[in-house]
């Protein structure tokens, strides 16, 4: 064959590979890697917006791989859209307000409101969804945990499934406690952390106790021994071992008297910052030895995940008891589906597989393995940060997994949290059920109401509850001024609904 037939032949063979892959579908062995940026006509695309510490350096990457695997199960272009606490819920609630498409959300009782979004309409229903495209997440739970995320009876969010009471207590830095010879031992309620203050303050000459971005404050309902109800609506509760369930205004109780007292006491004391810094300033203090420790809730394994967080070791101490389980621990973190999404079909299919399938969890959590974590102990699923890299420097290190999905499915961070699941889980098998568990607060006929308390709690309240001003001084004025907003209102219809829902189990287990 002459050099010139060689180089025809050569020619029609390249256009003939051209053709052939030009006409394979995207995906198919062999076919170029679709663009990341370009997926119409290929994947369907589905986008996920949740509330973030920062965004990774590294989230397109792992967006990157989680694509491969979604892209192979579900057909699904998934876009991570993180957006930083401090403006999440504003954001969300203009773009649901405009009715933007969107598809999964993040919505809770304490951000971006689960109850006001759906008394706003802005929720997808999901029974359906979840039985016909979700049968492993729905299977994961009873029904009647799915009950608790039931409003009007319907499910509008997906709940996550993590620690569901809340065992309110102290992370305590262990070398303080050996420097000052004070052990949790003795500890049973937060008063009994004042002489271990007292002594840091003195000694180290540090604020003892890690402060919130907005201020701190004691109270905290079930730590109390009440079921908020509606952590939203924030000034309500029912005793949870209340048979008669009589809604009350906490702020009117001694124990939320008592809560802010102390608080103030504290603050005087100098335990509180007077002039709490951001949050990312609060972090960086602690981890640079500013701080003695931290309040919330310490759930198993929390002793580690602290330690993880600001490099000091740490005793923790559950200080609740009865844990009490409450409707807005187990509906603490959901995932929705806005009503507006072109795809709810493949939203669902993602959450499928967010709540059932551990490498996706978990590379979502934890990043990319080899990149962002190796294994240590797989047979435990325990895992570690590469050679040289800790969780400062890590490029993709969310530390939000509870937000994720079915937190069970992590692969532990430290050896010695293995089995903290399992504790946690039996947490969650024995707490305390509250009189008013499943009960679900429909604000539709008091959204003004609500409005306008929450409101004047956010300028008014505040300050009392984080211990800047005296409760005996202001409370009086505030009461009436939210009296005159709706709040007795407010009472009163969440009371006829709890009633009617008290009436309505009373007569299905008859």
């Amino acid at each position: 064959m002459t050099k010139s037939r060689l180089q025809l032949v050569s020619v029609l063979l390249v256009a003939a590979l051209l053709l052939l892959t030009a006409c394979m579908p995207a995906g198919a062995p062999g076919a170029p890697a679709a663009d990341s940026g370009d997926m119409a006509g290929d994947f369907v695309p589905v986008t996920y917006t949740y509330a973030s510490r920062g965004v990774p350096t590294d989230l397109e990457a792992v967006q990157n791989a989680l694509n491969e695997i979604l892209h192979e199960k579900i057909g699904v272009h998934l876009t991570l859209e993180p957006i930083d606490f401090g403006a999440y819920n504003d954001k969300m609630q203009l773009r649901l307000a405009a009715g933007e498409p969107c598809d999964i959300i993040f919505t809770a009782p304490w951000i971006n409101s689960y109850t006001n979004n759906v008394a706003n309409g802005v929720l997808a229903e999901l029974d359906d969804l979840l039985q016909t495209e979700a049968p492993g997440l729905w299977a994961s739970m009873p029904e009647t945990t799915w009950d608790a995320a039931r409003i009007k009876g319907k499910i509008y969010g997906v709940i996550n499934q993590q620690i569901f009471p809340k065992p309110w207590g102290v992370h305590v830095r262990t070398d303080l406690l050996e420097k000052y010879n004070f052990s949790l031992d003795t500890v049973n309620k937060w008063e009994d952390m004042e002489p271990f203050l007292e002594a840091v303050k003195e000694g180290e000459g540090i604020t003892p106790i890690v402060s919130a971005d907005q201020g701190d404050s004691m109270w905290r309902a079930t730590y109390y021994g009440y079921d908020p109800l509606d952590d939203g609506i924030g000034f309500i509760g029912v005793r949870a071992d209340d048979e008669s369930m009589t809604v009350v205004n906490v702020l009117e109780t001694q124990e939320y008297r008592d809560a802010v007292n102390l608080t103030k006491k504290w603050v005087d004391a100098g335990y509180f910052s007077s002039n709490p810094p951001a949050a990312d300033e609060s972090r960086a203090n602690f981890r640079a030895g500013l701080y003695a420790m931290g309040y919330h809730v310490e759930k198993p394994g929390n002793d580690i995940e602290s330690e993880t967080a600001y490099g000091w070791k740490f005793t923790i101490k559950n200080l609740t008891d009865p844990l009490i389980l409450d409707t807005a621990g187990a509906t603490a973190t959901l995932n929705a589906i806005c009503k507006t999404s072109p795809h709810p079909i493949e939203a669902m299919r993602v959450l499928e597989l967010l709540n059932t399938d551990a490498e996706v969890y978990n590379l979502l959590s934890r990043g990319i393995e080899g990149a962002h974590w190796v294994w240590v102990d797989e047979a435990n699923k325990v895992i570690g940060y590469p050679e040289g890299m800790t969780a400062e420097t890590s490029t993709y290190d969310p530390n939000t997994d509870w937000m994720f999905g079915n937190q069970f499915n992590a692969y532990y961070r430290d050896a010695r949290q293995v089995g903290a699941w399992e504790a946690t889980k039996e947490m969650n098998d024995t707490a305390f059920p509250s009189v008013a568990l499943g009960f679900v607060v429909d604000r539709t006929p008091i959204q003004t109401e609500v409005a306008q308390v929450t409101a004047i709690l956010k300028e008014k309240g505040t300050p009392i509850a984080n211990g800047f001003v005296a409760y005996d001084e202001a409370m009086p004025a505030l009461l009436d001024e939210i009296n005159a907003a709706g709040a007795q209102t407010i009472i009163d219809e969440i009371q006829r609904q709890l009633n009617e829902w008290a009436a309505a189990k009373a007569g299905k287990t008859e």
